[in-house]
C-alpha cells in the first residue's frame, strides 16, 4: 500500500513539472514597456528661436548693372550717426539716409536694402561736391541701435530721421517699418536686448479718437517680435 502511495506522488510531482514548463513555454512573450506621450522624457522640447544676428556692414561696389545718379552729402547720416562713413544725401529733391562711401572709390552706395542685393532701389552717388569733414555721434553705439532692422517675418524697419509722431501717451517710436502682416504700417517703440533673441515691442499709430483733447495720435494695437537681424 505504501509503495502504491509513494508512485502517485512522484506521478503527481512529474506531472506539475511537465505542465509548468508547458505554460512557460506557450504564455507569450511582454513587450518592452514603451515611454507614454505623456511622460517626462517624451515630451516635445520647445523649439528654441536663433539669437539675433548684428552685423556690421561695409559696403562694396555694385555691379555695373546699378544705376549711378550725381548728387551732394552736406550731413553725416541721422539713421547712422555713430558711423563716420555714412552720410545724408540728395540727388535732387530726393533725400537718401544713409549713404555709405565705399572703401577705395570716390562713391557712396545709397538705398541700401542689404536683404535684397538687386533690389532697384539701391543706387551709387557720383558726388558733384567733396564731402565734408566726418563729424559722427562720439561714444559707443547703443547695443539695439542700427540703420535697418529685421524682424521675425521679414519686415524692416529703419531709424525715424525727420519729425517723430508722438503718442497721445507721450510715446515716440524709433523705427518706422514696412506694412506688416495686416497690411499697416507699424512702428517699434523699444527694443529689448537682454534677451535671446533681442526684441522689439511694435505697434500700429492710429488717428486720435472722436473724444480725444489732445489731437494727438494713439498706440491701436502693440506686440513683442524678435529681431532676426540688426545692421549697424
Amino acid at each position: 500500500m505504501k509503495t502504491t502511495n509513494k508512485i502517485a506522488v512522484v506521478v503527481v510531482l512529474v506531472l506539475v513539472v511537465l505542465f509548468g514548463i508547458a505554460e512557460f513555454f506557450a504564455a507569450p512573450v511582454s513587450a518592452p514597456i514603451e515611454p507614454s506621450a505623456s511622460s517626462s522624457g517624451s515630451a516635445s522640447a520647445p523649439v528654441l528661436e536663433a539669437a539675433t544676428q548684428v552685423v556690421q556692414y561695409v559696403a562694396s561696389m555694385p555691379s555695373s548693372s546699378v544705376p549711378v545718379k550725381e548728387g551732394s552729402c552736406w550731413t553725416n547720416s541721422i539713421a547712422a550717426a555713430f558711423r563716420g562713413d555714412a552720410w545724408r544725401c540728395a540727388v535732387g529733391n530726393d533725400i537718401s539716409d544713409p549713404c555709405f562711401q565705399i572703401p577705395g572709390a570716390q562713391k557712396l552706395l545709397c538705398n541700401v536694402n542689404p536683404t535684397k542685393p538687386n533690389d532697384t532701389s539701391t543706387f551709387v552717388l557720383q558726388l558733384t561736391k567733396p564731402l565734408q569733414k566726418p563729424q559722427p555721434v562720439q561714444g559707443v553705439e547703443p547695443a539695439g541701435s542700427g540703420w535697418l532692422i529685421e524682424l521675425k517675418g521679414g519686415t524692416l524697419c529703419t531709424p525715424y530721421t525727420g519729425t517723430l509722431p508722438f503718442t497721445a501717451n507721450g510715446e515716440a517710436p524709433s523705427y518706422a517699418c514696412a506694412p506688416g502682416p495686416l497690411g499697416k504700417d507699424i512702428s517699434i517703440f523699444n527694443i529689448n536686448t537682454s534677451s535671446s533673441p533681442w526684441t522689439a515691442d511694435i505697434g500700429t499709430i492710429a488717428r486720435a479718437p472722436a473724444n480725444s483733447t489732445s489731437g494727438l495720435p494713439v498706440i491701436a494695437s502693440s506686440s513683442t517680435v524678435p529681431i532676426v537681424t540688426i545692421w549697424q
